[in-house]
């Protein structure tokens, strides 16, 4: 018999050990997930709150009272840190600060007054749900997936079950007044039991959400160029078929630049710039085109844009106007200032139009550009003419 109540007291150690365990696990296969081991450590700190709770009588033993309390704070802490990093969010410093002092205050008290044991475990409950809370808030806040709402879900029955705790000892019978006659009640047994089950629940549904955000960080790999951070041509054209869409029956203009003279970059003045100046164009190209734009790496130092809802017109004043930034770039070097130019096609997409044809001819556009002497922006289609062959300002 003796045997089957340590073990049953061993359950939620355990437990703890191997979420703990766990995410430390995901954390050593990559170091970029603090998360990961922000919320470790709150999973093993808990296993001293509950090894002290069960199997010490911390009413003979104040030092381990201080040991629990610390661990618990910690712990807590450590989990509201975890859930915030993992939605990238700050931790809510104030409201936990004063839950701390709430909570150690109360447990002076109690410690002053006589056997009030009653008094640690309603403030201790309180702290905890008002923590649950805090990360529910923080999930609810910033969900943009189904497995949010489930987490935050968790976290608000986890927050609920920890104040109903309040509510059983107010009511049970239970003799409130000591430590040790506390664990030795159901009243402990059942609490401990429901700590255990929802450490899993949560553990579950945070893995589920890193689960989530892992299979994002895959697809953004495999859609992002990883050098510039814009879409990659495989990318690019799978998603403009959803921008046309959307601004149908509206055209879409589509531009295709290229670097001026590119090589001599790298040849001058080392890859590790010409990288950098690839990188600072991107930049560029994402601030002087609409939020809504699709941006993309075609290869080498060529680009290419689509903005919806924009025709003819409309689409030459935009390539103008990047023609125009990429002049005013530039590029620190060792020896100085780099400038660019980059020579532009462009032709406006109508919603029935064939989208790897337009790409060809605006691609054409741009040799046209070049051959006429750089720094210049072509109309798809259009036989250059003494206009075009000025440059626009």
């Amino acid at each position: 018999m003796p045997y089957a109540t340590l073990s049953y007291e061993w359950l939620g150690p355990a437990i703890f050990l191997s979420g703990g365990g766990a995410f430390l696990l995901l954390y050593l296969h990559d170091r970029k997930q603090q998360a990961a081991l922000r919320l470790s450590g709150a999973y093993l700190l808990s296993v001293v709150g509950f090894v002290g709770v069960m199997l010490v009588d911390t009413d003979r033993q104040p030092a381990y009272q201080a040991l629990i309390l610390g661990s618990l704070f910690a712990g807590h802490f450590l989990l509201l840190w975890g859930v915030a990093s993992l939605f990238g969010k700050d931790v809510p410093w104030p409201p936990y600060v004063l839950a701390v002092l709430l909570t150690a205050g109360a447990a002076l008290y109690a410690n002053h007054q006589g056997p009030l044991f009653w008094v640690r475990v309603i403030a201790v409950s309180g702290f905890a749900s008002f923590v649950y809370l805090m990360c529910c808030l923080l999930v609810w806040r910033a969900r943009s997936h189904r497995v949010d709402l489930v987490l935050a879900s968790v976290f608000l029955i986890q927050a609920g079950l920890s104040v109903s705790r309040v509510v059983r000892v107010e009511i049970s019978d239970v003799d409130m007044t000591t430590h040790s006659a506390f664990k030795s009640s159901q009243l402990a047994s059942s609490m401990q039991t429901e700590n255990a089950i929802f450490a899993i629940m949560i553990g579950l549904a945070l893995f589920a959400r890193y689960s989530v955000t892992l299979v994002q960080q895959l697809r953004r790999l495999a859609e992002t160029d990883p050098l510039t951070g814009l879409l990659n041509r495989r990318a690019f054209e799978a998603r403009v078929q959803a921008l046309r869409a959307a601004s149908a029956p509206l055209p879409t203009g589509l531009i295709i630049c290229d670097i001026d003279h590119f090589k001599r970059v790298n040849d001058r003045h080392g890859h590790e710039v010409g990288d950098r100046t690839l990188k600072a164009f991107a930049r560029l190209l994402e601030r002087e085109t609409p939020q809504t734009a699709l941006c993309a790496r075609l290869g080498g130092e060529e680009f290419c844009i689509l903005v919806a809802g924009l025709d003819d017109e409309a689409i030459r004043l935009q390539a103008i106007h990047l023609r125009s930034a990429v002049e005013r770039l530039h590029i620190a070097t060792s020896t100085g200032s780099l400038r660019l130019t980059a020579s532009f096609g462009y032709c406006e997409l109508a919603p029935g139009d064939d989208l790897p044809r337009a790409l060809a001819e605006v691609d054409a556009a741009v040799y046209q550009a070049k051959s006429d002497g750089r720094n210049l922006v072509r109309r798809a289609g259009s036989p250059p003419t003494a206009t075009q062959q000025a440059r626009f300002v």
